[in-house]
């Protein structure tokens, strides 16, 4: 006798719902949450079915097991219904627009299905009115496979939910229930849930939805040449402000302004040495790279070293590390082979923060100078400012980002050799030059 427990090892439950469908033409889930990678295991046999589905807890916002506390959800008597559902839909414009989930053949067909459907009345998306993490796959059969109305349906219930990992992915245990009383008690359950539950999604709200979700995602839409390079724009500048940051006003305790230009390098300046390991603050002359920089070394709270020339010295010493509570060593630029050495005592292979002020002076790599810094730099986050980073040849910069940067294995995505890219445009420099 075949054992009546599924649990996707040796067979998956998306192939046990497959096998039954073809006997069925309603469909009754009720599970904590709800995937589209779920939908997309058995949607090519749900075409002619009606379906049913009551979510539990959440209706997921991407794919890449970043399970986000959605707590509307959960708090259905302090939100209306219809604010509900407009949350839904814009957490689904995200999942649509911010993952590569829709970027298959295989899933856009899966999608356009899941649309059919909801146009024809075939698939409703409900939220019980409480948490709920029970689990119930019901499966009403066709009239004429009830074998005179003694075998209404099959029941399906245990650990998965309706998504990748629950339907095939994952270690689950469900068990497989033909009694029609079992069958006719867990309708009965599922009934009671679906009346007093909240409508996420049906043909009675697809107005709603096709405003709030399919005229805000990018399927099946042919955008202008302009919009694309905007999104592009977008893609390689855009900021993450969803970090809290402390910028010079609140650091200072109100001696310096939060000005907009600065609070966006400071965030960008962040981001930029998250991902690079260094970055390059170049604006002109005047517009507060020290006070951008000191920002960045207060919110990183590493230890720092700084390297600035004689002129800079006493306000990197008495104004910027004071007023930016840094822990901060400040040396002269005169004063670089210390800097190593201090650095080497104080490490214990901690990561630090250098910050160079003035770095244009050290775009020789022949020089002591610069191989001291390179060698204090490697292994650390780097912050370089200069309102000259590229003064005479493409060699000057290059100087500046192997600071931080090793040109074999760069962290740039535009390039996939630093050095390689380097020497191209320096050759081609040289041909203009000598023209």
């Amino acid at each position: 006798m075949l054992s009546q427990f599924i649990t996707n090892q040796n067979n998956f439950l998306s192939e046990v719902v497959k096998n039954i469908l073809p006997y069925s033409d309603k469909l009754y889930f009720l599970v904590g949450y709800f995937y589209f990678s779920g939908f997309e295991t058995i949607y090519k046999e749900l075409e002619n079915k009606e379906l049913k589905i009551l979510v539990g807890l959440e209706i997921e916002k991407d794919l890449l097991n970043r399970v986000r506390e959605v707590q509307w959800l959960n708090q259905p008597s302090q939100i209306s219904r219809q604010e509900i559902r407009k949350k839904f839909n814009h957490t689904f414009v995200d999942f649509f627009n911010e993952t590569d989930f829709f970027d298959t053949n295989e899933r856009q067909q899966a999608f356009k299905l899941f649309i059919e459907k909801i146009k024809n009345g075939t698939l409703e998306i409900r939220k019980t009115l409480k948490p709920n993490h029970a689990k119930l796959y019901l499966f009403q059969r066709k009239e004429e496979f009830t074998e005179r109305n003694t075998y209404p349906g099959t029941l399906i219930t245990g650990s998965s939910n309706l998504t990748f990992s629950g339907m095939q992915n994952q270690y689950e245990l469900n068990v497989i229930l033909r009694s029609p009383a079992d069958f006719n008690e867990a309708k009965r359950i599922f009934d009671e849930l679906w009346d007093e539950s909240i409508v996420i999604v049906d043909n009675q709200h697809i107005k709603e939805f096709e405003e709030q979700v399919i005229e805000k995602i990018w399927f099946e839409k042919v955008y202008s040449p302009f919009i694309i390079y905007v999104r592009v724009l977008h893609e390689l500048f855009k900021m993450d402000e969803s970090k809290t940051l402390k910028f010079p006003y609140e650091i200072t305790r109100r001696r310096y302004f939060n000005l907009k230009y600065q609070t966006d390098a400071i965030r960008q300046a962040l981001s930029i040495v998250e991902s690079h390991h260094g970055v390059i603050i170049a604006d002109v002359v005047g517009l507060g790279k020290s006070i951008i920089a000191s920002s960045v070394a207060h919110n990183l709270g590493l230890k720092t070293i700084l390297i600035a020339p004689p002129h800079l010295y006493y306000q990197w010493e008495y104004e910027y590390k004071e007023y930016f509570n840094l822990q901060a060593r400040v040396f002269s630029s005169g004063s670089i082979e210390k800097a190593v050495e201090y650095y080497e005592n104080i490490s214990n292979k901690e990561k630090c923060l250098i910050i160079i002020d003035e770095a244009h002076k050290y775009r020789n790599e022949n020089t002591q100078d610069y191989l001291n810094l390179h060698r204090l730099c490697q292994g650390n986050y780097v912050v370089l400012l200069t309102a000259t980073p590229y003064n005479n040849r493409p060699q000057d910069i290059y100087a500046l980002i192997k600071l931080f940067q090793i040109p074999s294995k760069t962290t740039l995505t535009t390039v996939t050799n630093l050095g390689y890219e380097f020497e191209s445009l320096i050759s081609q420099y040289k041909q203009i030059e000598n023209q």
